[in-house]
């Protein structure tokens, strides 16, 4: 068997036109500078929830007609907690806030007492309000909800 291939005078030579493209490879590009290397970079800030627990609280505790109220066992008042040393409902206290945050958006929840006979609507707006005022302006944290129980009526300073 022979090979049968045509046999020219001439071997093609390789001109700029017909040689193949070589790819030059360039250096990778520089990796992107970390947080620490990055001169605008100026760290993080991390808010605890209990810090905004306490700014709600605070809030509540500026309000004269709203306090900290009893806690309460299966929906009612335990008799005899003042002397267990467990706190009773009192206007002058700061009440029990529990916060969460979820990125920047927080949700915070309170059960308070409110002064009697003042009313119920007003006294609990105008605590949200505040609440989402002042976690807003010191934490710049947006606020989603605001769940506020009103546990108790004080009247003149007694449950």
């Amino acid at each position: 068997m022979t090979d049968e291939r045509p046999v020219s005078a001439e071997e093609p030579r390789m001109t700029p036109a017909t040689e193949p493209s070589v790819a030059v490879a360039s250096p990778p590009p520089p990796p992107p500078p970390t947080r620490r290397q990055d001169p605008d970079y100026l760290g993080r800030v991390v808010i605890s929830e209990r810090v905004v627990a306490k700014l709600a609280a605070q809030a509540v505790y500026e309000t004269p007609r709203a306090g900290a109220a009893a806690p309460r066992v299966f929906g009612s008042i335990m008799p005899g907690a003042g002397h267990m040393g467990i706190r009773a409902s009192d206007l002058a206290a700061p009440p029990k806030v529990n916060a969460q945050i979820d990125a920047s958006v927080v949700y915070v929840d309170m059960a308070i007492s409110v002064r009697w006979p003042d009313s119920l609507s007003e006294v609990t707006e105008r605590i949200r309000d505040t609440v989402e005022d002042r976690i807003k302006a010191w934490t710049g944290l947006t606020v989603a909800r605001v769940r506020i129980s009103v546990t108790d009526l004080v009247v003149d300073g007694v449950s």
